[in-house]
This record gives structure tokens, C-alpha cells and sequence, in this order.
């Protein structure tokens, strides 16, 4: 009877220490996943929302598109994701947590972002000049001479992919309203970018800010995903 007794004892404790194995085992698994597609997401293929119109003829407003952090170095016509440029650094607690807030928001709310909408978020432009280049804007259109060249085209001839821009005119009565369309020479420097929104006449851009440096450029937007009607790569 004795015996008996302890064999049920240990079959319980048995079975138990199964149990528990198993739990311990989905929550590794889980854990492990939960871990992978975070560290994916982040830092080699991340979602963001598309707020504005700002680039309509390549993103739709309120679409949903992937970033690529891993890739920096932008050809001329790139869509890339900028950050914010009223110049806040948060402490690396702050920044940690905006960054997981970030993310499952698809980049639509921040936790620290208490600044001007239009400078206190990331966002996204066109990048149409590199280091070395030399520019200037007329009638909206940007002209680039490369280093490597002695001549000045237009952007949308220098451009490796199409893209349309959306210029409007003003009314004459509407004195200091949009932005200027006419920019003069200037040469970029070492890691300098020239960056554009499409709508040339309501958006800023470098014509206000200036040139960016490389370390704003966040990642170049590859797939608009959604919604599903408009979905294409870059």
C-alpha cells in the first residue's frame, strides 16, 4: 500500500514537471518570436503611417508603408524617412520608450513630441541631391550639376525613378503665402542631402531647413502596403 502510494506521488510529480516543461518551453518560444519580430521590425523592416498629403503622388494619405533602416545611402529620387527637425534629444530612457510607442503605432503617436507637428515628428520627403552636388530652383523645378559633371539638369532628368510633382499657382494678392519656388546656387557639402516634399507649394522642406545631414535619414521607404488598392514598391 505504501509502495503504491509513492508511485502515485511520483507520477504526479512527473506529470506536473511535464507540465511544467511544456509552459516553460511556449513561453521560450514565445518570447523568442515576440523578440524576433520586434528586432525585425525595428531594425530591419518597420511600418509608418502616412499622415499627410504631402507626397501624394508617391504615398497615399493615411496609407501604410515599410521602412528600410538599413539602407542610408539614397539614389537621387529615394522616398526616405527623415526625423524630426526641431532639434530634441531625449534622455536614452525617453527615447527607448518613444521608440516602443513608435512602433506599434505605426509611427502615429509619440510619447515626447509636444512641438510643432510639422517639425517635432519624422517625416518623409524626396532626396533629389547628394554630397558634391550644386543646385538651384526655378519655377519649382530644382537643376543639378553632379560633382562629377559640368552641366546642370533637371531633376527629373537626373532622377533613377519617375515621379510627378504638384505645382499650382498663387494668386497675386496672396502676398508670403506657400513656399518659394525659386532658390538660388548653392553647393552641398560633404554628407549633405537636398530633400523635397512633392507638393512643391504648401510643404517645407530644404528650400526652409536647409540641406540635411545623412544621420536625419532614418531609412528609404520600400512597399506602400496599404491601402491594398495602392499597393507598390519604391
Amino acid at each position: 500500500m505504501k509502495g503504491k502510494k509513492q508511485s502515485a506521488i511520483d507520477f504526479s510529480f512527473e506529470m506536473q514537471q511535464k507540465r511544467q516543461k511544456k509552459i516553460h518551453t511556449a513561453l521560450t518560444l514565445l518570447l523568442g518570436v515576440f523578440l524576433f519580430l520586434t528586432l525585425f521590425l525595428n531594425f530591419i523592416l518597420f511600418p509608418i503611417h502616412v499622415s499627410s498629403d504631402t507626397m501624394e503622388d508617391g504615398l497615399s494619405r493615411g496609407g501604410i508603408s515599410f521602412v528600410c533602416p538599413l539602407m542610408k545611402t539614397p539614389e537621387r529620387g529615394d522616398l526616405f524617412y527623415i526625423s524630426r527637425m526641431d532639434g530634441y534629444k531625449g534622455t536614452p530612457l525617453k527615447s527607448a520608450l518613444d521608440t516602443f510607442i513608435r512602433f506599434f503605432t505605426l509611427q502615429k503617436f509619440s510619447l515626447f513630441s509636444k512641438n510643432s507637428r510639422i517639425s517635432g515628428q519624422p517625416f518623409v520627403r524626396r532626396v533629389l541631391a547628394l554630397p558634391g552636388d550644386s543646385i538651384y530652383m526655378k519655377d519649382f523645378v530644382l537643376y543639378i550639376k553632379p560633382a562629377s559633371s559640368d552641366l546642370y539638369l533637371t531633376e527629373f532628368e537626373l532622377a533613377e525613378k519617375s515621379y510627378n510633382v504638384q505645382i499650382f499657382s498663387i494668386p497675386a494678392e496672396w502676398n508670403n503665402v506657400g513656399v518659394s519656388g525659386e532658390l538660388e546656387e548653392q553647393t552641398l557639402g560633404e554628407g549633405e542631402y537636398f530633400i523635397l516634399a512633392d507638393n512643391r507649394v504648401e510643404c517645407l522642406d530644404s528650400r526652409q531647413w536647409g540641406p540635411v545631414k545623412s544621420g536625419r535619414l532614418l531609412g528609404r521607404i520600400l512597399l506602400q502596403y496599404f491601402p491594398f488598392t495602392s499597393i507598390r514598391a519604391f
